[in-house]
């Protein structure tokens, strides 16, 4: 008989709890007993299953949270990952600067010095940023982290230097630029830069950067980056048997680093890189699968932001 009312009494109380919205005391009011008890009351009909709880986040939302999980096991120094669900290539494109957007704000508002990089991703990602979403950004620095493309090389019609100027312009903040072209053919040439002033401040800044946010390329003839190579320099990238590029610096599919043109390149270096607290990669295609995996394997990717058919590729390949 105590069984008996102690179920009904349970049944009650989830009643108001679970349908009415009622609090624990507003409860405990109402049916005259303890707000102690009605918690214990909560927790019976929990157990007795009177109440089951599902979690069914992802059928009611663009974000993956349980492939998110599963997927964090398998790279357990990776911090985050953020997966949009995606049936087309398409809505990919459309969406992954809405979906990666308001992950990206957190992450810049908990940072003070910003690293930005150029990538299709990345930039849909900046285009959805909302200056009113950014409190107490004037101390804030962006900062460039790779030089220049030339005319034939830009992916989406902009330069990293304009990339970085918008994302300095939302927060209303300073920013630091690499008025120079990311690959220098004379090493000579490249010294000499490197001597300018302000591409000496950039550099210092590289040590200071909490947070960067990055796309990620392929090495191979997809990669639009190609065209600011001369043929020795593609003949060597293809005899390295690297597979991901970062800022111009190459891995391979182990996810080991591969040094090459360090005397041509005006980027971010490897071991400043590497070093980088929070390291975000937003990026997405199934073609990007084994650049992806090489970062991953290399501990390059703190934070990865991507879609759901290019999780799916990449768990085809390990």
């Amino acid at each position: 008989m105590y069984m008996e009312n102690k179920k009904e009494m349970a049944a009650k109380a989830s009643i108001l709890y679970y349908e009415k919205n009622k609090s624990q005391n507003e409860i405990a009011e109402e049916m005259g007993i303890s707000r102690s008890y009605v918690s214990q009351l909560l927790s019976f009909a929990r157990d007795v299953g009177i109440v089951k709880i599902s979690i069914n986040i992802d059928e009611y939302s663009l974000r993956m949270i349980k492939k998110e999980v599963e997927f964090k096991e398998r790279f357990n120094k990776l911090k985050q990952i953020y997966i949009m669900s995606s049936e087309s290539a398409e809505f990919t494109e459309r969406e992954i600067g809405k979906f990666a957007a308001p992950y990206i704000t957190e992450m810049i508002n908990e940072s003070d010095v910003i690293g930005v990089n150029l990538g299709i991703s990345v930039e849909k990602t900046i285009n959805n940023l909302e200056s009113q979403k950014f409190l107490n950004t004037r101390n804030k620095k962006i900062v460039q982290i790779m030089g220049n493309f030339n005319s034939r090389t830009l992916v989406t019609g902009v330069h990293p230097n304009e990339l970085a100027s918008k994302v300095s312009a939302i927060l209303n903040c300073e920013c630091y630029y690499l008025n120079c072209s990311v690959i220098i053919e004379q090493p000579e040439l490249r010294s000499a830069l490197l001597k300018e002033r302000s591409i000496k401040d950039v550099f210092s800044m590289w040590d200071k950067l909490d947070l960067v946010i990055m796309g990620i390329g392929v090495a191979g003839n997809r990669s639009k980056l190609f065209k600011m190579f001369s043929d020795d320099m593609v003949e060597q990238i293809k005899k390295s048997n690297v597979c991901c590029e970062l800022n111009i610096n190459f891995f391979n599919e182990k996810g080991e680093y591969v040094p090459l043109f360090d005397m041509h390149k005006i980027s971010i270096p490897y071991e400043k890189l590497k070093k980088v607290r929070k390291k975000v990669v937003i990026s997405y295609g199934g073609y990007k699968k084994d650049a992806i995996l090489a970062a991953l394997r290399g501990e390059m990717i703190d934070v990865l932001i991507t879609d759901s058919i290019t999780i799916n590729a990449i768990e085809k390949s390990i």
